[in-house]
């Protein structure tokens, strides 16, 4: 997952290397825990709050903010242009028959 160009935050702050590569960790052990039904669960954090207040508070963290636009932008396949919902989906997408014949057109059509 490239970091690199992560954009500013909503207020134009710049974020720092340290936050970033945080971000990338938490980003690169995500499990799949649909199926859980876990309470105050953030998915993308793997943030466990005890109350709705402290769940409602962590949206609002510069590091959820982040980690959602860095995992937006890791599970977006341009060459389809599908948005998918997590890391998981997204390595499924890249091994499906339509993703894998779009890249085949694109490659002979640039021969």
């Amino acid at each position: 997952m490239k970091i690199d160009k992560l954009p500013p935050t909503e207020n134009g702050d710049t974020v720092t290397a340290g936050l970033r590569s945080v971000i990338a960790e938490v980003l690169s052990g995500y499990v799949a825990r649909s199926s859980e039904r876990i309470p105050f669960y953030c998915r993308v954090c793997s943030h466990q709050a005890d109350s709705e207040d402290t769940f409602r508070t962590h949206f609002t963290t510069e590091f959820h903010t982040l980690a959602v636009q860095m995992e937006r932008k890791a599970t977006y396949c341009k060459l389809c242009r599908k948005q998918l919902t997590s890391l998981v989906q997204m390595k499924e997408h890249l091994g499906s028959k339509p993703h894998r014949e779009k890249m085949d057109f694109v490659k002979n059509r640039q021969r």
